[in-house]
């Protein structure tokens, strides 16, 4: 990708198109997407120990934010490679939307006393 981003000495795919185009921006945000996510993934895997929910909560915000680390980045690519992939894209948006929300809800209900 670094080798046609920025004028480099491949030409670009056709099919990524200009720096606007919406191929490239899910391009992009796809690259993004699987550095983030993971680091993302890192953190909630430390944080999941201390929450005040019960183990199923647990379990379900872990294989949500797995299901959407995995399927998030490669969607975003497939989008970029065919259109109307993007449809599916909101399915593992609201996966690590909703690892998140359950992460923020145990550490919430945690009493302020344990909280380092």
């Amino acid at each position: 990708m670094g080798l046609w981003s920025f004028g480099g000495p491949v030409p670009e795919p056709g099919w990524v198109g200009g720096y606007d185009d919406l191929a490239r921006r899910f391009l992009r945000l796809g690259h993004i997407a699987f550095f983030g996510l993971g680091f993302l993934n890192l953190h909630l895997a430390r944080a999941l120990p201390e929450i005040a929910l019960g183990p199923a909560w647990r379990r379900t915000a872990s294989r949500a934010m797995n299901f959407g680390n995995i399927t998030l980045p490669a969607g975003l690519i497939w989008a970029a490679a065919w259109e109307p992939a993007k449809y599916v894209l909101p399915l593992p948006a609201l996966s690590v939307f909703a690892a998140l929300i359950v992460v923020a809800v145990g550490l919430t209900r945690r009493p302020a006393w344990s909280i380092r």
